[in-house]
């Protein structure tokens, strides 16, 4: 079977997760309010969208068109932008109160189900203004679970979320290095296949001048900032490990064999990481390996884009890619089941003023055309999501027209981890889930428990949290979402902790 149509037959089981799980709790639909000023041959009269961002480089994302958008839709943009450690609450905050002070909104799709109930139906906008949002060229994992709730469309895609293994090509190559490497471990260095050589090249890196500069150097960084990030990085050793999220009766695995070997495997590189690392997020684990202070970072995919552009990077026509690190089984395979993380995607609430203006502008936007444009520019931070944009090699190549090859192999890594990726959880409330688990793993990075007691206190939380909202309910949507994730591969494998 074709990598791509394994992609297609793993995506459209997890689409039950959208259209079975987590329909179980969603909350009914939004009425359609007023759609505000509706456009004139596809124009409207000098309407100003405002939109709620996570991050400025998603802002020069929707800036890199702004003369066009103008020009052609009559609308001019307006931008917040709120952490993306405080979207949720902020939003959450303003729609329960029945206001909206934005028209567009960026959310984590992990996060829709809470959403989904102060959102417009984007079929339905579709539908009544003529839009056309090319949804059959969306990447169906995309598409069907980053987008839908119960059966419904809520959200278009904007950042195609996953993460990769980046490194300093020159840190391994550089003569001594490799010398070094082998008389201290007795094995060749090369970027890290499992994470006890992740831990290894950690470790030496971090006491090794790996490029000569004389400068301090450290083994790895990762980002474990308080607000979800220290559970994202532990997804990808969670997975690799065997985890998933619960049992069949809603028994939290997060203090499994699984959960354990995972954050003990995040906890013994603390040692060999810059200073300050558990405030590390996005921009700091970035720089981290685009100015040469660690030679290797697991990162989202647009630190790949980073890397190679000149006015950023330090590193350019230096860097590779590879998949996320696994474990190594008994039989000499390793599992691979790096982390999907967040994934952000854009909404129009429904009390925007200008909801119509809104959606035109996201229907326009997102095209396949553009989507690839904003997906290959090193300025946007956005990961490509649809399938025209992982298809289209000679883009990626000409994208990164100094190492062409660099530009094919960062396309292709990306299409095996979404193939192959661990999804977030994905129902009712994962948000609460996300930061009690989150609490804890800091908790034990920072040397204050060990990582049973750590998992352990999270579990506890977790079992609050699923009986306050409902655990018949909250068993249903993971129970559909579970079994979901068999048909495609992903079941509890304990043995993979051993």
């Amino acid at each position: 079977m074709s990598q791509r149509l394994h992609l297609i037959t793993r995506a459209s089981a997890i689409a039950s997760i959208a259209a079975v799980a987590l329909g179980l709790a969603a909350c009914a639909p939004a009425a359609q309010d007023d759609l505000g000023p509706l456009p004139s041959d596809g124009r409207f009269d000098d309407v100003t969208v405002r939109i709620s961002a996570i991050a400025d480089v998603y802002v020069q994302g929707f800036k890199k068109f702004e003369s066009e958008i103008a020009d052609e839709l009559g609308i001019t943009m307006e931008f917040d932008v709120t952490p993306p450690t405080d979207a949720y609450t902020k939003d959450m905050l303003e729609f329960r109160s029945g206001k909206a002070s934005h028209d567009i909104v960026l959310l984590q799709p992990a996060n829709l189900a809470d959403y989904s109930a102060y959102l417009h139906p984007l079929d339905e906008l579709a539908d009544e203004l003529d839009l056309d949002f090319d949804v059959d060229d969306i990447e169906p994992v995309y598409n069907d679970v980053y987008t839908s709730w119960a059966g419904t469309r809520y959200t278009v895609p904007w950042d195609g979320d996953q993460h990769n293994l980046f490194y300093n090509v020159a840190a391994f190559e550089r003569a001594e290095n490799p010398e070094a490497f082998q008389a201290a471990y007795g094995y060749e260095l090369a970027p890290p296949t499992t994470w006890e050589q992740y831990r290894d090249v950690a470790e030496f890196m971090a006491g090794f001048d790996w490029n000569g500069d004389g400068a301090q150097k450290y083994g790895v960084a990762e980002a474990w900032q308080q607000g979800g990030y220290a559970t994202w990085w532990w997804t990808n050793k969670f997975g690799t490990h065997g985890g998933v999220w619960f049992d069949d009766e809603m028994q939290p695995l997060i203090n499994s064999a699984s959960g354990v070997a995972a954050l003990e495997a995040s906890m013994e590189i603390v040692p060999f990481t810059p200073p300050g690392s558990l405030n590390f997020g996005y921009p700091e684990l970035e720089a981290a390996l685009l100015k040469q202070q660690v030679p290797m970072v697991i990162q989202w995919s647009s630190t790949g884009k980073a890397a190679e552009d000149p006015a950023v990077s330090d590193i350019v026509g230096n860097v590779g890619v590879a998949m996320v690190p696994g474990v190594e089984l008994g039989d000499g395979t390793t599992t691979v089941r790096p982390a999907l993380p967040t994934g952000w995607t854009a909404g129009v609430p429904s009390k925007a003023e200008n909801a119509a203006a809104a959606a035109s502008l996201l229907a326009w936007i997102s095209a396949p055309d553009r989507a690839l444009e904003l997906a290959v520019d090193p300025k946007t931070a956005i990961d490509p999501w649809r399938a025209s944009s992982f298809a289209d090699t000679e883009a990626w190549r000409a994208a990164f027209d100094q190492s062409p090859d660099y530009g094919e192999a960062f396309i292709a890594v990306q299409s095996e981890t979404v193939d192959t990726g661990m999804p977030d959880l994905q129902i009712p409330g994962s948000n609460e889930y996300l930061n009690a688990l989150d609490r804890q793993i800091i908790a034990a990075l920072a040397g204050e428990k060990s990582a049973q007691e750590a998992l352990d206190a999270a579990a506890k939380e977790w079992d609050a949290i699923t009986d306050k909202l409902g655990r018949d309910t909250q068993l249903a949507a993971w129970q559909a979402q579970a079994d979901a994730m068999r048909s495609i591969g992903i079941e509890y494998e304990p043995t993979w902790a051993e």
